[in-house]
């Protein structure tokens, strides 16, 4: 005991310094100084430390086996060019053909990332032109309402078993009263019946999409909660009841909607989308012209509405590529084929014909989310893999409710120590500084027991360590650091082949996220205090001792 005290009365000041670091660098995170770095340190894990989980990129098969649920229709820059309308597109032309397709090509859900809260356009200048002109034969040429065919394109597909959610924002707007609402789609549409979720974005302090809210709450109602896109997808994607109301349960600390346990971020009402990969449509610019990521099975919107009944601009693409998925349609490219025999074997391959099995549609029983990919239309977001491969990437808008509704589904939620990791003021989790104070204080006892020089490269070794159990918790494989470090050095011909060097990808819920910039601060500034202080201590030492024996020594001396 004597000798425990002895050693505290010794080293009180450093000890003293090494807990005014902790005290520090928690103040600093609870403030939010590191908050950036933190992010971005989190986004690290994704883009370089995991990779994607789907994909012709991602480091094993347990996901692609596994599945996906979700199928993105993109508005790209092929049905940019392929498409006669011009955007945005007519809903009865376009739209309401595009949801009958889908839904007779088998998908379960059909989702719009797009808004329907003004009336068509072309529609509406349509009837202006009517209400001017006295000929009932110009009159009986003009087409129907847009709206109107979209919205019992929407009946149609709900009485065939195909549930349709279209998209909905929360507005305000201070000068009303109350002052917010929700903008919903054209009373036309509405009478199809559809499902409606929240888009309202969720971004982080650097504008980065990395949660998801699980719905919204007005001003003026803030017991009612409205559900967002993604989980009104993934309700009619399980039948869960209509009537079916989430709550948050505090003694779990989840949200609860029906059979799903959704855990938030913290003591909000979003959570961590555990991103599958950068945008599923990037394709990067190189001679060997790789595939796109192929996040999620993608489709251009011109391929879904190609028909036998619909013409694109390029007559040489229109091959009614949809067709094929439809019963009863037989596409224009294997009514071309010459031969009987080889076109029959064709149909029989594609299952066309008598023996048409809707279950080898892309689009059979999955979530098809309809958006825009094209950036020009400014609807695309930073992600965690913005800069995977050290490329800038930028993800469009629907996607992120595609990770979103996967990450829901697969149950694939990140676990955060301490709850979150970033926006503390209100919520600050102790455990952050318990580690911290961990590895200050492991710090301050290297440093005790060796010179400042070794002292320094023990401390590097102790950040390695310590971002090495980062990495690994999040891989779910705390031999990550080490494995990766071995495949840096060991020859390529040595490595190839060893299944005991890889890291297979974390499985669904597995990964934890915990702080690293914070922590690792604690340890240079423990560092840097006891240097300090040892240096400013030794040169007063020094002016003592030359002050006391300078009168009496000479100089040389």
């Amino acid at each position: 005991m004597e000798g425990i005290i002895k050693f505290f009365k010794a080293r009180w000041v450093g000890l003293a310094l090494t807990l005014g670091s902790v005290i520090a660098v928690s103040l600093a995170h609870w403030l939010g100084v590191f908050d950036i770095l933190e992010l971005k340190s989190y986004d690290y894990r994704f883009h370089a430390i995991r990779g994607p989980l789907t994909g012709w990129t991602a480091r094993d098969s347990t996901y692609i086996k596994m599945g996906t649920d979700v199928v993105l229709v993109e508005v790209d820059d092929e049905a940019y060019r392929l498409i006669p309308e011009e955007w945005p597109y007519p809903r009865g032309e376009i739209w309401g053909r595009v949801v009958r397709n889908l839904y007779k090509a088998g998908a379960k859900v059909i989702a719009f990332d797009i808004q329907f809260d003004a009336p068509d356009r072309r529609s509406e200048y349509l009837l202006d032109f009517a209400e001017k002109v006295r000929s009932e034969e110009v009159r009986d040429l003009i087409p129907r309402h847009g709206d109107q065919i979209l919205g019992e394109a929407i009946a149609e597909a709900q009485a065939y078993g195909t549930k349709v959610v279209l998209n909905v924002k929360m507005v305000t707007e201070p000068n009303l009263q109350p002052p917010q609402y929700i903008a919903y789609p054209v009373d036309a549409i509405m009478k199809g019946h559809p499902l409606t979720g929240l888009i309202n974005d969720q971004m982080d302090d650097d504008q980065f999409s990395r949660r998801y809210a699980v719905g919204g709450f007005m001003m003026h109602q803030p017991d009612l909660l409205y559900p967002t896109l993604g989980v009104k997808c993934v309700e009619a994607f399980k039948d869960i009841p209509d009537t079916t109301k989430m709550r948050y349960d505090a003694k779990e600390g989840v949200w609860i909607y029906g059979p799903f346990r959704i855990p938030p971020y913290g003591n909000t009402n979003t959570f961590l989308v555990n991103y599958y990969g950068p945008a599923s449509g990037y394709k990067l610019q190189t001679q060997e012209n790789l595939p796109a990521w192929g996040t999620f099975p993608r489709f251009s919107l011109a391929q879904v509405i190609d028909t036998e009944d619909f013409m694109l601009r390029s007559p040489e693409e229109d091959i009614d590529w949809m067709s094929q998925f439809l019963p009863g349609e037989i596409p224009e490219w294997i009514k071309a084929i010459e031969d009987s025999t080889e076109q029959h074997e064709m149909m029989e391959m594609m299952g066309l014909g008598e023996s048409f099995d809707i279950k080898k549609s892309p689009f059979y029983n999955k979530i098809v989310v309809i958006g825009v990919a094209v950036e020009v239309l400014h609807d695309v977001k930073s992600t965690p893999f913005y800069s995977y491969l050290g490329i800038p990437q930028l993800t469009p808008g629907m996607e992120t409710h595609a990770n979103a509704i996967q990450t829901i589904l697969h149950g694939n939620y990140l676990k955060v120590v301490g709850g979150r990791l970033t926006g503390l003021f209100y919520d600050y989790p102790w455990i952050h500084s318990a580690i911290i104070a961990l590895l200050a204080f492991i710090a301050f006892f290297l440093l005790d027991f060796v010179n400042p020089f070794i002292a320094a490269v023990l401390l590097i070794v102790e950040a390695l360590v310590y971002f090495g159990i980062v990495g690994g918790l999040f891989m779910d494989d705390l031999s990550w650091f080490l494995k990766a470090g071995l495949q840096k050095i060991l020859p390529m011909s040595f490595v190839e082949g060893k299944a005991w060097l890889e890291t297979a990808l974390p499985k669904p819920g597995r990964s934890v996220v915990v702080p690293l910039v914070a922590p690792l601060t604690g340890i240079v500034l423990t560092y840097i205090s006891n240097v300090l202080y040892r240096f400013l201590n030794e040169q007063k030492d020094k002016r003592f001792l030359k002050s006391t024996f300078g009168a009496y020594i000479s100089p040389e001396l």
